[in-house]
């Protein structure tokens, strides 16, 4: 599709205009959500200074600090192999990527320069292609060759809810932040702020030597600090309740019930309020569940410990359980939030855990998984009795986390199609191109939504109306992307919120989601 070329606010000099053309989002054409990598000689001043021409900036909607932390996220390669953090983490596919995307994309696209340059042909394996997992050297880079992991991508939604750690966990401080799949993930001091540093190195270099000023450059302070402004403003940014949460599906409904029974699901000790955080202290904490007695990959150097293995000069855990030592850390790993599970598998740290929210549940249960992993017999001494949920409550449950995470998709699609009402309503056409964007946006919300709404069969369909709702919110998106002119879009994104809306009302009560502004940004 195309869209109109970005028209300009009042600029007062042809220096400012350049500037707003610079750092503006390219015309999307075809795979939309990857986006043109730009010159790292645009400074943080020069995108704060554009982004305080973005007609959101100026709306209210997003503030310029975002809107510039974006604008590094998603085109800023710092001098690298062409790669930017939107590579692995696109707005269009929850900030992740799976197979299915990446089969989808363009061979010239960046994640694949491993294929094509000799100097990085070991930045990547097979597996990326195959399982959707990228080779960290989360335990150092001292050995390339054999000490390495191979990982899945996680989301980057609702981290203000998500990584502060537990220190009963009986990790090590710092990490001061839960990043990445075992908590360790950034350089330094651990924090969100130096993940970014830690990815550069990691994903960005132009040859496997590594050195900042040949390789890449480092991120300035204030990149750093902006870019982490973005990150924290993705998702949600406040929890739910569930005791006072009421679901209209009633196998949905018990299926919460389950999952805070002690005595049957016992999810929320873990994962209070279907979030990241323990019930005991409302802080993220990793935990051997298990999952890393099943890597998704055969690779030699492979095996994940988890957490604590940089600075381990050899093998120091029995990753498999097989009698030798042959992986690097203590086997825990950060507990990731459910809320967004759905609508983000394949599970777990290697993809390994099947493709639908009832297979990441049935985990739990799984002989010589979760159920003798140091967590479960954790939860077996609290309550007495093994975790040992049945069928049907997998079932109920997998219902009840369909409907937690189709609406979180719905607030998202209402929030963007509200910024779009927003802008055309006080800009007309001017730069008309953002709100055709967020309307597109919100339609791959929408489908998400309807997605995860499509429980396998033989159970019965959920939220039959509300699919047909959201069929119609499409249509009158469709028919305001096609608008001849302002007035006729905004009627049609009008309509579309009240689709939506209805839509999202057939749910239940008290599934209130707050969001921050960075999923209004591309």
């Amino acid at each position: 599709m195309s869209f109109p070329k970005p028209g300009f606010l009042f600029l007062g000099s042809v220096i400012a205009s350049a500037l707003l053309t610079a750092c503006a989002p390219p015309e999307p054409e075809g795979d939309a959500e990857r986006h043109e990598a730009v010159s790292s000689a645009l400074t943080a001043q020069d995108r704060l200074a554009a982004c305080n021409l973005d007609p959101r900036v100026i709306a209210g909607l997003v503030s310029a600090e975002v809107c510039a932390g974006a604008d590094i996220f998603f085109r800023e390669t710092f001098d690298g192999n062409g790669r930017t953090c939107g590579t692995c983490h696109p707005v269009a596919n929850n900030y992740t990527i799976d197979v299915p995307f990446i089969s989808a994309l363009d061979p010239s696209d960046p994640l694949f320069v491993f294929e094509t340059d000799p100097a990085l042909a070991e930045l990547e394996n097979f597996e990326l292609r195959t399982l959707g997992l990228i080779r960290e050297n989360v335990d150092g880079f001292e050995d390339l060759d054999n000490k390495f992991t191979m990982r899945a991508v996680p989301h980057i939604f609702s981290m203000a809810t998500t990584i502060t750690p537990d220190p009963a966990d009986g990790t090590a401080v710092p990490p001061v932040h839960r990043t990445g799949w075992s908590g360790d993930g950034a350089p330094g001091d651990g924090s969100l702020r130096s993940f970014l540093t830690g990815a550069i190195n990691q994903h960005f270099p132009k040859d496997l030597g590594r050195q900042p000023g040949v390789s890449f450059r480092l991120p300035t302070e204030e990149e750093l600090d902006l870019t982490l402004a973005f990150q924290m403003s993705v998702g949600r940014t406040n929890e739910l309740d569930l005791t006072q949460v009421n679901l209209f599906d009633p196998q949905a409904n018990d299926g919460r019930q389950a999952f805070l029974d002690p005595q049957r699901g016992r999810c929320n000790v873990c994962h209070t309020n279907a979030g990241a955080n323990h019930m005991d202290s409302g802080l993220n904490r990793n935990l051997d569940t298990g999952t890393r007695k099943a890597p998704a990959t055969s690779t030699i150097g492979a095996f994940d410990g988890g957490f604590g293995g940089l600075g381990q000069a050899a093998p120091n855990l029995d990753v498999l359980d097989i009698g030798f030592l042959h992986g690097f850390g203590d086997g825990t790993f950060s507990t990731p939030p459910l809320i967004e599970a759905a609508d983000t598998p394949p599970f777990f740290h290697t993809n390994a855990f099947g493709n639908t929210i009832e297979d990441g549940i049935a985990f739990y249960v799984t002989p010589n998984f979760f159920p003798n992993s140091p967590a479960g017999l954790e939860l077996e001494t609290r309550f007495g009795t093994p975790v040992a949920f049945t069928g049907d409550d997998i079932v109920k449950m997998g219902r009840f986390l369909r409907v937690l995470n189709a609406a979180f998709n719905l607030d998202i699609a209402k929030q963007r199609l509200e910024a779009a009402q927003t802008l055309v309503n006080q800009f007309q056409d001017t730069r008309a191109d953002i709100q055709l964007r967020l309307m597109e946006l919100a339609e791959v919300e929408i489908d998400d939504a309807l997605g995860v709404l499509g429980v396998p069969p033989p159970n019965p369909p959920l939220h039959t109306i509300s699919q047909d709702h959201l069929q119609q919110a499409k249509g009158e998106i469709a028919a305001g992307l096609a608008a001849a002119t302002w007035s006729q879009r905004q009627s049609r994104i009008s309509t579309a919120i009240s689709r939506v809306t209805n839509a999202r009302d057939q749910f239940g009560a008290n599934i209130t989601y707050q969001l921050g502004q960075g999923t209004l940004m591309y």
